[in-house]
């Protein structure tokens, strides 16, 4: 039995590393490959049918998020029910898309430029930016700073790590810990806003005006709930996405001196370009997971047409789709004038991330204030232990 799982180890970690080849021969081969209870769609037309069709293919989040909030559900667990239609709309009145502008971006942009300029010219990009903006926005944003800046980055991370990454129990064990922290966390804060009566225009602030209202959804635990499952989403994908595409700029000379001189433009909309094909060529995960609902065939009336039994856990391949060549024109190119339909990092459908304007927001702006140092240069490659990066050192004149 040992042997057998070595071997399979083993395998696994030859697939994880060639997962772009191998994605490309199913995109021939076989498209949509069923076994046993498990599918893999990798065409980019099948991708968007499997999550557009969310009545079909479903969330499989609930169990885990009922152990991280206590017993209660996020709506990225929810399926399109009136719960989850109450629950976003809520969270839209308080986490507004005008706050970019006139919030977020602005403490971005500040703080990074304040972080790299009262460093003495080296530092390690994800222990002293990636990770710490977008924990700090938090606070600032939605109240919530955490009880201890790294301790709350920590544990958004492994419960992130826990909700949409294959089991370990060890992983398991950490996530819910840190769970039990933060919910204790944020108890407290919502009982000490409300008691000081702190008239604060944040997110938590908005969520309790709109509690004295009467707002259905917004009892203290439903605020809590929403709160955790947003800072889950928040902190460690910026971090990654920020590594991962500084990394790729590093690696690529002349892409890197482009980015510079869009980011020392203030040439905004550039850098998301330069972001998103970034995360195109070094995707964020390597799909999306689904559960089928009822029997179903995917691209039906096709030559590719697969049937996917009820039951099924599939993984829509946002990873392959958007290296398919058949709607991605030269996918292995870099290229700055690609259509907003070629990326799917924040996902489709019913469940395309909540934050994403944020995210499109922060992760640019972070990275604009390491592009803009002075003779800016990588000290060591980025270092990864598996699913985030940890380290990646830099060092500049400022």
């Amino acid at each position: 039995m040992a042997t057998e799982n070595t071997i399979r180890n083993k395998l696994t970690e030859l697939v994880l590393k060639h997962l772009d080849l191998v994605f490309s021969i199913l995109r021939t081969v076989k498209p949509t490959v069923v076994i046993k209870k498990n599918a893999v769609v990798t065409r980019f037309d099948d991708v968007t049918e499997v999550l557009d069709r969310d009545w079909i293919f479903q969330v499989p989040y609930a169990e885990k998020m009922h152990k991280v909030t206590g017993g209660s559900n996020f709506f990225l667990g929810m399926q399109n029910t009136e719960q989850y239609t109450r629950d976003v709309s809520n969270m839209r009145i308080a986490a507004r898309r005008e706050d970019i502008d006139t919030i977020v971006k602005p403490f971005v942009d500040r703080t990074s430029h304040e972080i790299l300029k009262n460093t003495t010219g080296r530092m390690d990009v994800v222990q002293q930016l990636t990770r710490v903006v977008p924990t700090r926005l938090i606070g600032e944003y939605f109240g919530t700073p955490g009880w201890n800046e790294s301790e709350f980055t920590d544990a958004a991370t492994i419960m992130f790590q826990y909700l949409f990454y294959p089991d370990d129990p060890e992983v398991e064990e950490k996530a819910l810990k840190a769970a039990e922290q933060t919910r204790s966390y944020l108890d407290q804060v919502i009982a000490d806003r409300k008691a000081n009566q702190v008239a604060k225009d944040d997110v938590l602030g908005r969520c309790l005006k709109l509690q004295d209202a009467g707002m259905p959804g917004m009892q203290d635990t439903d605020i809590r709930n929403n709160l955790i499952g947003l800072i889950i989403g928040a902190i460690p994908t910026t971090s990654k996405c920020v590594a991962v595409t500084l990394n790729h700029l590093f690696n690529n000379p002349e892409l890197m001196v482009q980015a510079q001189q869009a980011a020392r433009v203030d040439d905004d909309k550039k850098l998301i370009q330069f972001v998103q094909e970034s995360l195109r060529l070094n995707p964020f995960a390597a799909g999306i997971q689904r559960i089928c609902a009822e029997d179903y065939v995917v691209a039906r009336g096709t030559l590719r047409s697969t049937k996917i039994p009820k039951g099924t856990v599939v993984l829509a391949a946002t990873q392959s789709a958007m290296m398919d060549k058949r709607k991605i024109q030269k996918p292995k190119e870099f290229r700055l004038d690609r259509p907003a339909y070629s990326y799917m990092h924040f996902g489709f459908g019913l469940h395309t991330c909540f934050g994403q304007y944020i995210n499109l927001t922060q992760i640019p702006g972070i990275i604009k204030a390491v592009l803009k140092q002075n003779t800016l240069r990588r000290v060591s490659d980025m270092k990864v232990e598996e699913p985030f990066p940890v380290s990646l050192e830099i060092e500049y004149d400022n």
